[in-house]
């Protein structure tokens, strides 16, 4: 029976481990009651949406949109505004934020290598832009407008006989925060209806995903109804558009490391959240009904937008904000473990060997549980003669064998399941330990010893995934065997073999944190065999 637990757990862990590199799939989104579909829309005509329920008023001024309002926008007269944390390319065609460069981060560790940049021309041309689908609105969207420029902030502004509109980005020090207001004022008052308003975040780049480059792997991420959802970019297609209706808060568009976020900050206006892919743009964005009321003249936007890294501190300062961060479903106890990382890097400033005392912190904590496991494991392998004995008596009698079973088990005291429960129980844990050190920007380019100077990149030797592979065929040979059969023993002769080759790509690391949690794994092991007598000895 304890062979068995032993085998059934390293086939969870296998499935786990296999679900997560290769497949790690978007979790099911769960439309709104509401939620409304859009039509085949021909490549990049909006004219042919469905209206929101929020906008229905709407649908004369929808059906006369712009056709390019997707296209990518024409350069126009740049400016940049420099802080701490950004450098930001500003464009006067549509006064909009052309590119943003994230000044503390390179995409490699050389120190030459380019800077990051979540937004830039060529790649995300509609990034942070204002598009109006109004016809008569038009050339706000990509028309040349007035600039004005100061230590901290940028206000664009643009008037016509009939409409002016201004767009006002103020800038902290040291933030990769920036507040933005839009103000529309309607200087004629002949109509209530001006379509739509919209904040695109995506990419022209038709190929979005990467599993083995982590800023390569888009994904769109919002933040409706108190619920967090996820869309990666490589399963978007034309007839998947949706429009998701709700309380929304953010919209963000990102990688595992850095992202680009739409924050609404609009308490009267409450916009719905459109994916759309055409030949120029794979993405989403936020929408928002213009719809004046009565004796209006004036409509707000407030927002805020975010760039830069998926920083757990940086994105708290906005409620739900943190769960940008795909720490997945054990999340729960994925939070207290990076506290504990980060206050072990304050004191010794190397994650790798921070790494190493969260892991051996938390094998410390279980380390009952795992004594716990070692004893049922023990009495259980006690039996095994007695239990063959039975299966033999009983082996035409599955009914009267599990009677006698029990009973044989209730006469001992033993719990068939003691071996297994205190490891399920620590599995949640382990489960999170792996996604904080898979999606945590505290890694990216921190550097170890020797050969791993970036513990977000695979082990360039696959040293890490070998020496794993030899720990746990240490484990697996003083692992009691008692009962298992010929199959079995094969099944997991081999498992070191398959978890290895499926640890080569991973993050050096998470196969740092796999090693050194294997190798404790033996160590309390040994510990635990000659603690309680169990006399279990190598297979």
């Amino acid at each position: 029976m304890a062979s068995r637990t032993w085998l059934a757990v390293s086939l969870m862990l296998l499935i786990w481990f296999g679900w997560i590199r290769w497949f790690s799939p978007v979790p099911p989104q769960k439309p709104s009651a509401t939620d409304t579909r859009l039509v085949e829309s021909g490549g990049s005509n909006l004219s042919q949406e469905k209206p929101s329920v929020s906008s229905q008023t709407s649908t004369a001024s929808e059906k006369v949109a712009h056709d390019s309002a997707f296209s990518p926008i024409p350069e126009g007269s740049k400016l940049n505004l420099r802080t701490d944390a950004l450098d930001v390319l500003f464009s006067s065609n549509g006064g909009k934020i052309a590119g943003v460069k994230l000044l503390k981060f390179r995409e490699t560790i050389d120190k030459k290598s380019p800077l990051v940049t979540p937004i830039e021309t060529a790649k995300t041309t509609l990034a942070l832009a204002a598009l109006f689908t109004d016809p008569v609105l038009s050339e706000f969207s990509r028309g040349s407008f007035d600039a004005q420029q100061s230590a901290n902030q940028v206000v664009f502004t643009k008037k016509t006989k009939d409409i002016s509109v201004s767009k006002q980005y103020r800038f902290s020090e040291n933030s990769n925060f920036i507040e933005a207001n839009f103000k529309i004022s309607f200087l004629k008052e002949d109509r209530k209806d001006w379509g739509s308003l919209l904040i695109p975040l995506g990419t022209s780049e038709q190929e979005t995903f990467n599993a083995q480059e982590p800023l390569k792997s888009w994904e769109v991420v919002f933040y409706q109804n108190d619920e967090i959802q996820r869309r990666n970019l490589e399963k978007l297609r034309k007839e998947d558009e949706s429009v998701h209706q709700g309380k929304s808060e953010w919209l963000a568009f990102g990688n595992r490391y850095f992202a680009s976020v739409v924050i609404n900050q609009s308490s009267q206006i409450n916009p719905d959240v459109v994916f759309k892919k055409t030949e120029n743009f794979n993405g989403a964005y936020l929408k928002y009904p213009l719809i004046l009321k009565s004796g209006q003249r004036e409509l707000d936007f407030s927002l805020k937008f975010y760039v830069g890294p998926k920083d757990y501190k940086e994105l708290s300062k906005i409620p739900g904000l943190k769960k940008l961060i795909d720490y997945g479903t054990f999340t729960v106890f994925a939070y207290p473990l990076l506290e504990i990382l980060r206050f072990f890097y304050k004191f010794i400033h190397n994650y790798g060997i921070a790494i190493i005392l969260l892991t051996v912190l938390v094998r410390a904590l279980f380390y009952p549980l795992s004594q716990k496991s070692m004893k049922s494991m023990k009495e259980m392998q006690k039996l095994q003669p007695k239990i063959a004995q039975l299966k033999e008596k009983y082996k035409d009698d599955p009914k009267k064998l599990n009677e006698e079973q029990m009973a044989l088990f209730k006469a001992h005291k033993v719990n068939p399941a003691g071996g297994c429960l205190p490891m399920l129980i620590q599995l949640p844990v382990f489960i999170a330990l792996y996604a904080v050190l898979g999606n945590s920007i505290e890694l990216f380019h921190a550097p170890f010893f020797g050969w791993i100077q970036d513990l977000s990149t695979k082990d360039p030797f696959y040293i890490y995934p070998i020496l794993m592979g030899l720990a746990m065929l240490l484990q697996q040979k003083m692992t009691p065997s008692a009962g298992m059969d010929p199959a079995q023993q094969k099944m997991m002769l081999f498992m070191p073999v398959i978890f290895t080759f499926m640890m080569v790509n991973l993050p050096s690391g998470l196969t740092l944190y796999i090693f050194v949690s294997t190798l404790l794994g033996v160590a309390q092991q040994l510990a635990l065999r000659d603690k309680i007598g169990t006399g279990l000895q190598p297979s």
